[in-house]
Formats: structure tokens, C-alpha cells, sequence
């Protein structure tokens, strides 16, 4: 395990992988754990397979276990004890807690933005909890103004947009919630807002140029011992601030006193731990965000794995994700955390409550970037990043990962121009890669060549797109022809499984509806009940199968996860939910019943096989004629359970329909993978240029799987290694001795 020790891992990590079974670190481990150990961003691009996981979840432990350690032999806990940096720090606009395009002059006091479409907001370096404080804010130069308190937990640029914050704006409205009411008067260039905060009556107010406008918000009890602080939110405007170090220019109401010279015990700044009733010091330093619930739960579970090696302290890990239990997470928060993974919703719900504090973290991870952003969370992603403490230095500074098999879109690269600083790109496989373990293939689905679609038996449910068309052996039309192939491929499908024997397949279908309709047809031909989230045991029925989809609840998801890779049933039918990320080691066989529309989604299709250097058969149904398919952009619509003239229509004429052209995808995947994909015979053989050069079964490793000649290198390697890995840390040992010598290291 020297090859471990070489790019930086503490001994109880080599330890978890070599109980894993790990000879060597990957290529993407090689290259990621050592740049992460050392501090920087990264944007890690490989095949699915080829140990992402592995590659962030052990250097983020490695640290995290040594910051806990650090932490503990100094007597400190995980964080500052509250109020430690209180008296080292002014009350001023703090530069590490703003908008990009909010400026703040170099005394903290004055501050401007020019977007003129967009807001941009600052929070304060201090805020309290306890006590009554007030702040002025003067209008400096015509624009949109908006002044207030906001916890940490807030959005900067919306101001009352949300349950952690209040403002009141230059128009005359005060906002909450995204509540704009009425209130006091309006307020321009000239005018001095007073801004007050009582802690005791829970109440915020307001006054302009000394008239007190009355009491504005009364803030909800479970808010009661949060920090709030001031806050600016500006539209192409410039305001200058008071936070009491020199005369106010109106008196403060009664009671009250400046935020910079209210008592200690009552603030907290913006580096201590929030106060707040939830207690607990013991914060999270990495935050992992996952497209989907089952990549999250397999990536939490791969952490625990890894950190159960580490002992005194342990590293406390926590799983956030819908569908769960929100009290036993909250729970583990009061209980403390060092790791959170989690989809971006349920990590969002819980710090907009308050619960979960990521003042300390500094890792952020996103794994899968490119489908995070294609499920619409780029929002919930930079409200989470414009939270995180940014004024650390080396490496105490957050750091920003970003993992996927692509990271090649336009929008993933203009996020990470956004949340990173100079990352490095490591793109071992380039843009268009696909394991060279994995062999491609094709059946054409052709209505007018094979006629079994007009068999009644078996019968195929099919989606309903055409039940209000004419279907039949005399009739030519093209959504005839549409209803033909969904009623061929089905039985092509079973020819495929049959001729290969197959005992074990992940078969991908369009829609949620399309795998409902494929379980019934499977279910049908094995003469049995079907698999709805209970175990089976063994394989008597020969098209056992079960459904991993996103209209499946969580309990049926992961059952039929866990049943499949147990070899309790032979097929598992899932939607793109299952492409991403989803472990299945020697699977043997992908069926594409339907060519996915773009084609780095059958990338990270077929790389759920070829995996580890396991050879893989990916086999595609491809239809010879247009398909009409269902494409509803309606959420929670379901036109398939009540089709009509009107639903049924194109989308360009108002319905819900699209048509697919198969032949097109097949073109782009083929121009993707960089050569044209062979056809299967007449009896689902394989082709003979695949014949010739395969000489492996499908789901074992290339080679036979003999692993006598990899054990026989690293002996022969094991020497060289280990004398590399001692160079190396003699030579770091002589730069940090350097270091201190010269006051130079950290």
C-alpha cells in the first residue's frame, strides 16, 4: 500500500483501502487526493467508475480528522469559544460577507452597487442576540435601497426575501417572506433610516430622519437567539453607514445603543459560532451536495466506510436528504457534525431554519456538477457558497470541488469561474470518453420488416400517445408505425434476454410510465406477481425484475437497489436517475429501450458497465421510424392516465407530445464515441467483429480476471515505491523545519 502513503494518506486510511481490497489508487485518486491535501480547487472530469468518491472522501478526512485532533489537544473543541475575536474586530460592512458586485470602501462605512438590474446585498462584521442596538443608514446617491437584519442563513441579494431576514425599502415597503406591505413613507438621497433590533420584545423597527415609523416586524420565537445582523441591499445606489464608533446624526430611541458599542456578552461576530438555541460547537467543516437522494446515500455510506479507521476523535458524518426522517438529522446536528452530505433541498431547509450553521466549512463539494445543474439547483447551490466564511488563507480557505464524468457544458464552466479560485482541470478522460471495456451494439426496431407488434400475445402495455388513433395491419400512417414500435421493442427486448441468457441487466427506459409499463410486460411473461419493495428469494423466475425510478418512494428505490446487487431479481428498470453515480460492480449488461436525446447521457448510461476493467455489453433498441412520446413540462400533470385530442397533441400545437427521432441520437452517440455502432444478428448473436476480439465473458475483468500478475508487480514496484514515499516526506519535513526557521510556514 505504499502507492497510498505516495500521494499523501495517513496510514488509517491505507488501511480502509486496503481492506477494500485497493492495490493502487486510481488515476483520478493520483491525481486529486494530492491537490486537495495541498489545499487548492479542483475540476475533476473521468469515466464513471474510476474512483471519484474515493478521490474527495479520503483527503476531506484526512484533514477533517486532523483539524478535529488539532482542535481537541488545544482544549478548543471544533470551534471558537463565542465572543474569542469579539474584541479584535469593528463593527463595519464586512467585505468577506457581500455580493460580488457590492462595493465597500476601505473604512467598512460606505457602500455602493451599480448593477442597475440586480440587487446586491453586505451583511455587518458583528451582530447580536441579546439586547437593544441600532444602526443609521444614509441614502448617498439616488437608486433602490433596502435596509434591515438578516442571519447568516440569509440571501444577500434579496433582503426579506426569506424567513431569516426583514428589510424596509426606499419605496415604502417593508418585506418578509417575500412579503412586500406598506409601511412608513417612502425614502430617497438625503434621508437617514434608523434601524432598531430588540431582542427582548422581538420586534424590529425603523425611523427616518429621527421620526420613529413604529414597530415593523414582530420576529417568530423560533428565531429567538439567532445572530442577526445588518444588513444593506442595494440597486444601483450608494449608502453610507453608522454602527455607533462616532455620533449618531439622530438620537437612538430610548434604551437603545449603537451595534458597535453594545456589551460583548450580547454580540457575536461574523468568524464565532452562531448563538442560537439549537447549541452545540461542534460544526460542519465539509458540505458534499448530491443530484439525487440514492447517490447521496451511497456517498455518505462510502464515507462512513472510510472513517471508521479513524479513532480518537471519530469523524461525524451525516446524511441529508428528503424522504427521511427530518428530526433524526436534526438531532444529529445537536449531537455535532463534521461531514454533511446531502441533495441541495434538504441542506437548503435546514439552514434556512437555522438548524444547520456552515460558518465553518471548508470543503464544498459538488458531486455530479453537471446534473446538479441540470436539475435546476445552480440558485440553491450559490445561496449555499455565498454563505460559506471565505477569509481564510492557505489552507484554512474554502475549498471548492467539483466531480462529474463531464464537466465539460457551458454552465458548469461558468460556475466554476464563479465559486472558484484558479482551479486546477484534471481531465483524464476528455469530453467524449467511454470505458474501451465496454462493447456497443445495436437492434433496429423496424415496424414495416418485423410484424410480431400485431401479436396479441404477450400483450405490451404501451403509453397511450395513440389510443385515439387508428392502429392496424392495413394502416401506413406514421403514429401508427409510432404505436408499432412501442409494441415491437418490448418483444425484441425478451429475444435479447433470452438469446444471452441473461441473469443479470439494468435496463433504461424514458419515463417513469415506460418502466411502470416494461415491469408489467416482464412480470407478465414470468408468470408472476412483480417485485413492489419486497425481497425475493433466489431467481426462479427468469425476467424477475424490479423498478429503480424517481416515482418510486424511497423505501421501493432502495430495496430494489440493494435486491438487485444481491442477485434476488435479474432486471433492474430504472430512468436517468439511475445513471449517475450508481455502483453496480462486474454488471455485466446495459439495454437502452429507448436511445436517450442527448448523447452524454448514454455516456453515463453505458458506464454502468465496463467498470473496475470488467467487460460490458451495452445493447440499444433503436427504432427505424419516428416515435411520438409523451413531454409534458407541466409538474405533477400526468396526461398518459387521460389522453385526449387535446393533450395529445405536439407541444408545438399546444399538447404534451414530442416526436423522437431515434436515427438522429443513434448519429450523435456514434459521433460521440468516435465510431459507428454494430448491429446485432437476426438471432440477437454478436457481431463478429466483437466475437473476434472478445475473449472474456461480460462482467468479468479483462484478462480473466487473474489478479496474480497485478500482485506479482507490486511486488517487483513495492521497493521503488516505498523508497519514493520516504524522499517525499523527508523532503517536506525539510521544507516545514525551513519554514519555521525562516517564520515562513503556516
Amino acid at each position: 500500500m505504499a502507492a497510498f502513503a505516495e500521494v499523501g494518506l495517513m496510514p488509517e486510511l491505507i488501511r480502509a483501502v486496503e481492506d477494500l481490497g485497493w492495490m493502487l489508487p486510481t488515476p483520478i485518486q493520483s491525481e486529486s487526493v494530492p491537490l486537495i491535501l495541498g489545499g487548492g480547487d479542483i475540476m475533476a472530469a473521468a469515466e464513471t467508475g474510476s474512483g471519484k468518491t474515493g478521490a474527495f472522501a479520503l483527503p476531506i478526512l484526512q484533514i477533517v480528522h486532523e483539524a478535529l485532533r488539532k482542535s481537541a489537544s488545544a482544549g478548543k473543541g471544533v470551534s471558537q469559544s463565542n465572543g474569542s475575536s469579539q474584541q479584535n474586530v469593528r463593527c463595519q460592512l464586512n467585505v468577506q460577507d457581500r455580493d460580488a458586485v457590492f462595493a465597500i470602501s476601505p473604512d467598512g462605512l460606505r457602500c455602493q452597487s451599480r448593477a442597475p438590474q440586480s440587487w446586491a446585498g453586505c451583511r455587518a462584521t458583528v451582530g447580536v442576540f441579546a439586547g437593544k442596538v441600532y444602526y443609521e443608514a444614509k441614502v448617498t446617491d439616488e437608486g433602490l435601497c433596502r435596509i434591515g437584519w438578516s442571519t447568516q442563513a440569509s440571501k444577500l441579494d434579496g433582503l426579506g426575501f426569506d424567513a431569516q431576514s426583514f428589510g424596509y425599502g426606499g419605496t415604502g415597503k417593508k418585506s418578509h417572506k417575500r412579503r412586500f406591505d406598506d409601511y412608513g413613507e417612502l425614502y430617497g438621497l438625503g434621508d437617514t433610516i434608523g434601524c432598531m433590533f430588540d431582542s427582548e420584545t422581538m420586534q424590529v423597527s425603523y425611523s427616518k430622519n429621527g421620526q420613529d415609523l413604529g414597530v415593523a416586524f414582530s420576529v417568530t420565537q423560533n428565531l429567538q437567539g439567532q445572530v442577526f445582523y445588518p444588513t444593506i441591499c442595494l440597486k444601483n445606489a450608494e449608502m453610507a453607514v453608522n454602527f455607533g464608533e462616532t455620533a449618531f446624526e439622530y438620537d437612538p430611541p430610548p434604551g437603545f445603543v449603537g451595534i458597535a458599542k453594545a456589551p460583548p456578552s450580547t454580540t457575536a461576530t461574523a468568524m464565532d459560532p452562531p448563538r442560537s438555541a439549537h447549541g452545540g460547537e461542534r460544526r460542519p467543516l465539509c458540505i458534499i451536495l448530491e443530484p439525487a437522494r440514492d447517490l447521496a446515500e451511497q456517498t455518505h455510506d462510502c464515507i462512513t466506510d472510510f472513517g471508521k479507521y479513524l479513532k480518537a476523535p471519530t469523524v461525524a458524518n451525516a446524511l441529508f436528504v428528503g424522504g427521511v426522517d427530518a428530526k433524526a438529522q436534526a438531532r444529529a446536528l445537536r449531537e455535532g457534525v463534521d461531514i454533511v452530505t446531502g441533495t441541495p433541498g434538504r441542506i437548503t431547509d435546514f439552514i434556512n431554519s437555522g438548524k444547520l450553521s456552515v460558518d465553518k466549512v471548508r470543503f464544498f463539494v459538488l458531486d455530479e456538477a453537471d446534473r446538479l445543474l441540470d436539475t435546476g439547483n445552480q440558485p440553491a447551490i450559490m445561496q449555499l457558497f455565498r454563505q460559506f466564511p471565505k477569509s481564510g488563507k492557505g489552507m484554512d480557505r474554502l475549498q471548492v470541488l467539483m466531480f462529474s464524468a463531464t464537466l465539460h457544458s457551458e454552465e458548469v464552466k461558468q460556475l466554476s469561474s464563479q465559486i472558484c479560485q484558479n482551479p486546477i482541470v484534471i481531465d483524464l478522460k476528455g469530453k467524449g470518453s467511454v470505458p474501451d471495456t465496454v462493447d456497443h451494439v445495436i437492434v433496429r426496431a423496424d415496424p414495416h420488416e418485423d410484424r410480431t407488434w400485431l401479436q396479441t400475445a404477450p400483450k405490451v402495455p404501451t403509453d397511450n400517445v395513440h389510443v385515439l388513433d387508428s392502429i392496424g395491419p392495413n394502416v401506413s400512417t406514421k403514429e401508427c408505425y409510432s404505436e408499432a414500435v412501442k409494441r415491437l421493442k418490448p418483444r425484441i427486448l425478451r429475444r435479447i434476454i433470452d438469446a444471452h441468457k441473461m441473469d443479470q441487466c439494468l435496463i433504461f427506459c424514458r419515463t417513469n410510465f415506460d418502466c411502470d409499463n416494461l415491469e408489467t410486460f416482464l412480470n407478465q411473461l414470468g408468470g408472476g406477481q412483480g417485485f413492489r419493495g419486497r425481497r425475493e428469494h433466489g431467481k426462479e423466475n427468469p425476467y424477475s425484475c424490479a423498478v429503480l425510478a424517481g416515482a418510486r418512494n424511497m423505501h421501493e428505490r432502495r430495496m430494489a437497489l440493494e435486491c438487485f446487487k444481491a442477485g434476488e431479481v435479474r432486471f433492474l428498470i430504472c430512468t436517468d436517475v439511475a445513471a449517475r453515480g450508481i455502483d453496480i460492480r462486474e454488471l455485466p449488461y446495459v439495454i437502452n429501450m429507448t436511445l436517450p436525446d442527448r448523447s452524454e447521457d448514454y455516456i453515463h448510461r453505458v458506464g454502468r458497465v465496463g467498470r473496475a476493467d470488467t467487460m460490458g455489453l451495452a445493447i440499444s433498441i433503436v427504432s427505424t421510424v419516428p416515435e411520438k412520446v409523451w413531454y409534458c413540462s407541466v409538474k405533477g400533470y400526468r396526461p398518459w392516465l387521460e389522453p385526449d385530442a387535446e393533450n395529445t397533441r405536439t407541444n408545438k400545437e399546444g399538447g404534451h407530445t414530442v416526436w423522437y427521432d431515434e436515427s438522429q441520437y443513434l448519429k450523435d452517440i456514434e459521433a460521440r464515441i468516435g465510431h459507428p455502432i454494430d448491429t446485432l444478428g437476426p438471432d440477437m448473436s454478436l457481431p463478429a467483429s466483437i466475437q473476434a476480439r472478445s475473449t472474456v465473458a461480460y462482467g468479468q475483468q479483462r484478462g480473466g480476471g487473474d489478479t496474480s500478475q497485478a500482485a506479482e508487480h507490486m511486488q517487483q514496484i513495492r521497493q521503488s515505491v516505498e523508497q519514493l514515499a520516504r524522499l517525499e516526506w523527508e523532503a517536506q519535513t525539510s521544507f516545514l523545519t525551513l519554514g519555521r526557521k525562516f517564520g515562513t510556514a503556516r
